[in-house]
């Protein structure tokens, strides 16, 4: 899916939240509340806008700014080799992008230079050119072209009126979900036991989700997992695929000044660990909502680019209505070899200059299908500065390629899949056009894994739809599709939305839990698929 298509999606969902809604996990009737008790906190600040930063291949921490200054910084790029490079221009003046060097035709050269990687390459064309080389892995079968180089018209856009999207819930149908990936071949995906998968719910004596509230978790040998809650005031736990082992488990709860504890025997199947506190809970008197873009900006995703850049400025707007402080952040990513293989635009409550840069987004480099997601998670989830005590961390995946899962020494995606879920940071994977089977698996494995949920362009996307593309049929009704639909921002907007919404929900009202929502009859699912 072009970069293009993506991004008029995203500026909508960052300009256009309102007061936000019930969800429709918010229906249940709660007992009366208790006067909740303001937590005491620091004042809330502007967090300008910083440039971007352009992160090595194995970035370094950064460095927490105090929190009263979160200025729009420079955005920081990684980088692996030299920039890319292969091909010069047509025409009298070129810039190409490729792999292995960058090069520059001038006159009647076609090619400039050519880059072949690993600091060695040949010039070759009529005219003159020159280039820097050094990238990082050879390229294959000739030259490596990317944006800017030939000079090429986009293609007429297919976006026209909104990116309409599919979404499936993972977990709401998590049998259905685990049968499937059984079934695919996915070679190099993780393999992860969700055999006993457990919800831990903290919850104040109202009955009221208790978000951000620290989690510790032990085993019988002493190996302990630490989990921070979601704003619905639950953490996700896969006990076995956290190494963790015995048949017993200890899961204590800290936040609100107290301190309850739990055991839960780890058997095959769901559990609820009630983690209920005595008293009612403190919500911060000004309370910050963290959302974050992580966005493939390789050359095959030039249309949904254009695309998403409106999604996103709509996404921007409306952040800025919301009835809590947003803080958004953005990651853009590519490929070894490319101008940067991530640039990361530090978390910010300058909404609107954020909104700018969106707005300014390109497309380029690229090359093989894969590309570098795996970089792009680890900086998303280690680089940018949530805030431990937001209502809610949102993280949205946009790609149309797999992850590179063959190169040497990358410790993979589900390390960092992993610190995302026990840090209360939930991923929504977008697999945009042309997305393959193991991007498919890779992508609902991160949304799953964190609580999430995967949407997929309808239009070529990978999902049910994406040939021939066309709305879903109803799924309530004489059919079903077991997946909703709608615009992208609009789906966004609604993740956010429901994460503000689940403050005052019944944490206790489960979607899945026991039995997959789309085997209920429509009246009595918790997520009704619309």
């Amino acid at each position: 899916m072009s970069t293009r298509r993506l991004a008029p999606a995203l500026l909508f969902v960052l300009a256009s939240c309102t007061k936000s809604p019930p969800g429709p996990e918010a229906a249940a009737p709660l007992a009366p509340a208790q006067k909740a008790v303001a937590r005491a906190t620091k004042p809330l600040v502007d967090e300008p806008l910083a440039p971007p930063v352009t992160q090595s291949d194995a970035p370094a921490p950064v460095e927490s700014a105090p929190a009263s200054e979160e200025p729009l910084v420079e955005p920081v790029d990684t980088r692996h080799g030299a920039a890319p490079g292969a091909a010069g221009g047509l025409g009298l003046t070129g810039v190409g992008e490729g792999g292995g060097g960058r090069g520059e035709g001038i006159g009647l050269g076609t090619i400039g230079t050519l880059g072949r990687g690993a600091g060695v390459g040949t010039g070759a064309g009529f005219g003159s050119g020159h280039g820097r080389l050094g990238g990082s892995h050879r390229a294959v079968g000739g030259v490596r072209v990317g944006s800017g180089g030939l000079g090429a018209s986009a293609a007429p856009s297919q976006w026209q009126g909104g990116v309409r999207t599919g979404e499936w819930d993972d977990n709401a149908n998590f049998r259905d979900y685990t049968g499937w990936l059984g079934k695919e071949r996915a070679p190099g995906a993780a393999t992860l036991d969700l055999s006993s998968r457990r919800f831990l719910v903290v919850r104040d004596s109202a009955g009221k989700p208790v978000p951000s509230c620290s989690i510790e978790v032990r085993d019988p040998s002493g190996t302990t997992l630490s989990l921070r809650t979601t704003a619905s005031g639950r953490a996700l736990l896969f006990p076995r695929a956290e190494g963790l082992k015995g048949p017993n488990l200890e899961a204590t709860a800290r936040c609100e000044g107290r301190v309850v504890t739990k055991t839960t025997t780890v058997t095959p199947g769901d559990d609820v660990v009630d983690l209920a506190l005595s008293g009612p809970r403190g919500l911060p008197e000004a309370q910050t909502i963290d959302v974050a873009f992580v966005l493939d900006t390789t050359g095959s995703m030039s249309e949904e680019i254009h695309a998403l850049r409106d999604t996103l400025e709509k996404v921007a707007s409306a952040l800025a209505t919301l009835n809590v402080r947003p803080r958004v952040g953005l990651v853009e990513y590519r490929d070894r070899g490319d101008v940067y293989v991530t640039r990361m635009h530090q978390m910010t409550t300058d909404v609107k200059g954020l909104q700018a840069r969106i707005a300014s987004l390109g497309a380029g480099g690229g090359g093989d299908t894969p590309e570098h997601v795996n970089e792009a998670l680890r900086v998303a989830v280690r680089n940018l500065r949530y805030r431990p005590e937001s209502v809610a961390r949102l993280v949205f995946l946009i790609g149309d390629a797999p992850p590179h899962l063959d190169y040497a020494q990358d410790e993979g995606y589900a390390a960092a899949m992993k610190e995302a879920s026990h840090a209360g940071v939930q991923i929504y994977s977008i697999a945009a056009s042309g997305m393959d089977t193991l991007g498919q698996v890779v992508f609902r494995q991160i949304a799953q894994y964190t609580g999430g949920t995967h949407m997929f362009v309808l239009r070529g996307g990978a999902g049910p739809a994406s040939v021939g593309g066309g709305d879903p049929k109803a799924s309530c009704g004489g059919t079903h599709t077991d997946y909703t639909s709608g615009n992208l921002d609009a789906l966004i907007l609604s993740k956010v939305r429901g994460a503000i919404a689940a403050r005052d929900a019944d944490p206790m009202r489960i979607a899945g839990l026991h039995r997959d929502e789309k085997d209920r009859p429509c009246e009595q699912r918790v997520v009704m698929v619309r």
